[in-house]
């Protein structure tokens, strides 16, 4: 008897299983024939200005899927839209995906530009948050901080390029511009004072930086990249107890190269 029961009990598992196969193949069979009732695009842009929208994306889409709206969902390849959708310069991360209601989801985090660098052909490029280079958007400018001068990168010849975040602790790394220029960049854009004050940076021929404040008819020497923390903690005492004091048109250079120093001049 206990045989039959343990039998019966397998029988019944095995058309559970049969049954629940079945299910699911019914319900994949549904999906895959469901049409695509809407579009549901999300650019998230952080708080970067607009580089790439809604109609970039509804254009490749169209490209890479044709119309989707009314289209079995089962014919929609969702990989090869988001390998479309990721190889556009100014996504930093995608995901496109269906629900059985015939929704076609595709969510977009687009990079956020750090600086605009200006190189020596006055040839345009950005450096973004994750230290990646991003070319120009002709209908659309991102207001940031803005570097120029004696800079020899380009884009063209550096598309792939990336700062290796992970090495900034270690200044042996710091021997290439655009790394020190992400760098310092970071530093003004994090600090409330800074980002609000500095308006633009110089690259000298020495490959040192001079920047240029939006409030005050003067220049500042930083120098390299380095004891950023000692340097700008400086030039803000300067800027409270000093020019707060004689005005802030009173010199043409602040020099704050040198460690405790803080050298003045007019030319």
């Amino acid at each position: 008897m206990k045989k039959f029961w343990k039998i019966m009990l397998i029988i019944l598992w095995v058309l559970l299983v049969a049954g629940a196969g079945t299910l699911v193949g019914f319900v994949e069979v549904e999906h895959y024939r469901q049409p695509c009732k809407k579009v549901d695009i999300k650019i998230s842009y952080g708080a970067a200005d607009v580089l790439i929208t809604r109609r970039d994306v509804d254009s490749i889409l169209l490209r890479t899927a044709g119309m989707v709206k009314g289209k079995p969902l089962g014919y929609i390849n969702t990989g090869s839209i988001e390998n479309a959708i990721r190889k556009q310069a100014y996504v930093a991360k995608v995901s496109v995906y269906e629900n059985n209601e015939g929704t076609l989801f595709v969510d977009i985090r687009q990079r956020e530009p750090l600086l605009r660098l200006i190189n020596q052909k006055y040839e345009s490029f950005y450096l973004d948050e994750s230290g990646a280079l991003l070319p120009v958007n002709p209908n659309f400018s991102a207001r940031v901080l803005v570097a120029n001068g004696f800079i020899n990168d380009s884009y063209m010849k550096n598309s792939n390029y990336r700062v290796n975040i992970l090495a900034l602790s270690d200044s042996v790394f710091y021997d290439s511009l655009l790394t020190n220029l992400y760098k310092l960049t970071m530093y003004i854009t994090h600090d409330k004072f800074l980002k609000a004050q500095i308006a633009q940076i110089y690259v000298n021929e020495q490959n040192e930086f001079e920047l240029v404040p939006r409030i005050g008819n003067h220049i500042i020497l930083l120098g390299t990249a380095e004891d950023l923390d000692d340097k700008f903690r400086r030039l803000v005492a300067f800027y409270r107890y000093g020019l707060n004091k004689i005005g802030w048109n009173k010199y043409n250079v602040i020099n704050i190269k040198y460690k405790n120093q803080v050298v003045c001049s007019k030319i």
